[in-house]
């Protein structure tokens, strides 16, 4: 009995966990709105910057977004809490600012 128990556990363990995996990515996909994005920029950035401006576009966008990501490493490295950009950005506004900081950075 005990390993029929285990068995229904771990099952419904990774039902569980799959489901949440799948809802994490559905919800993700749905804040960075990628049908709406490539439907109205795609055709600006081909109509002014023609097919070379997309490729250094793409490269340019890709340095910035992996400097921000470093960035948030290295302040990762730094306060290694729970808590992640609120509390990052309470500790580095200063006293005076933290309570907006954190609370901007929630909003």
């Amino acid at each position: 009995m005990d390993e029929l128990w285990d068995f229904s556990f771990l099952s419904h363990f990774f039902w569980i966990f799959h489901c949440r995996v799948v809802s994490n990515f559905a919800f993700s996909f749905s804040i960075i709105s990628v049908l709406t994005g490539i439907t109205t920029l795609y055709n600006t950035g081909l109509k002014f910057g023609g097919p070379i401006g997309m490729i250094y576009g793409w490269f340019i966008a890709g340095f910035f977004t992996l400097s921000v990501g470093y960035s948030m490493a290295e302040i990762c490295s730094s306060y290694p809490t729970s808590g992640g950009l609120y509390y990052w950005s309470a500790k580095l506004a200063g006293p005076k600012w933290a309570p907006f900081a954190s609370w901007l950075t929630g909003w």
